[in-house]
């Protein structure tokens, strides 16, 4: 059995390596400070109250004020859904799948042409796709999209990004994939009764040349580079030292660990502490 392995639970999903539990990638860079995610948030509300003025106007405060905490989301769910779709019918392409046109919605096929199109303008043979990855030493995992070879950049491990734009914070995750000492390769088979049998293989993550971003848009695909090195490496792994000592142990999640640490008291009385004699 493999020490490391990825689990799926609702719409999330977990690792573990050597039956303890390991912080995804995504989590560990969350540490960081994100302005422009409390900025979009305000805009996606302010649009929200113009575009539905009188409707609300109608509603109660309480209930004006919950739907305008909502507003957000909406925005985001149907982002998420997009992205999601993108990535799965990316992965049947990049295993040379022929996909039915019935199965993309007319919102999804720009999407789809612009990167199957890049694929074959870069020559991209893809190798893996949605590969689990972790580092055995400093216990972090995540799964990369894809790592395929073109005759113009070699080895490329590439991170699909369906946002308006591509951030930094990129870089730092592509360099935590790179730098991985171990995969789970997933093989299927054809079981005795016809069904179909999945088997994961522990591999050692394979080494890349570079690091690119393919960013999806409804009408362009364009493939970037990232610095996602040794130096980039070293920043995540900070973050990760901060989020093994400080971020996770003072969660509220946190709080029935037994290394739960609250570095705040219950509030003092001065009955409690009597004066102090100065000498």
């Amino acid at each position: 059995m493999p020490r490391f392995t990825r689990r799926n639970h609702g719409k999330g999903h977990s690792y573990t390596l050597d039956g303890y539990r390991i912080p995804g990638v995504t989590t560990v860079i969350g540490t960081l400070d994100k302005p422009a995610l409390v900025q979009w948030a305000a805009s996606e509300t302010a649009a929200y109250a113009d575009e539905h003025w009188a409707e609300l106007s109608e509603l109660r405060s309480a209930d004006r004020i919950k739907r305008l905490e909502r507003a957000r989301f909406a925005t985001n769910r149907r982002a998420i859904v997009t992205g999601n779709r993108v990535h799965a019918l990316g992965e049947r392409i990049s295993r040379g799948e022929q996909i039915d046109p019935a199965d993309i919605a007319p919102g999804e096929r720009p999407y789809v042409e612009g990167y199957a199109r890049l694929l074959d303008d870069w020559e991209l043979d893809i190798e893996h796709t949605e590969m689990p990855v972790c580092h055995s030493e400093y216990r972090y995992a995540g799964t990369l999209d894809a790592i395929g070879t073109s005759p113009r950049l070699g080895r490329v491990l590439l991170d699909i990004k369906t946002s308006r734009r591509v951030y930094a914070e990129t870089a730092l995750q592509l360099a935590a994939y790179r730098y991985a000492d171990l995969g789970i390769l997933t093989t299927e088979s054809v079981g005795p009764r016809g069904g179909r049998v999945t088997s994961d293989t522990e591999i050692s993550m394979p080494e890349v040349d570079v690091c690119a971003i393919v960013h999806v848009r409804e009408d362009s695909c364009t493939l970037q580079l990232a610095k996602a090195d040794q130096d980039t490496w070293a920043v995540f792994l900070h973050l990760l030292e901060v989020y093994d000592t400080w971020a996770r142990p003072t969660s509220w999640a946190s709080r029935d660990d037994d290394d739960h640490l609250n570095p705040i008291s219950d509030p003092i009385y001065i009955e409690n502490h009597p004066r102090r004699d100065r000498a």
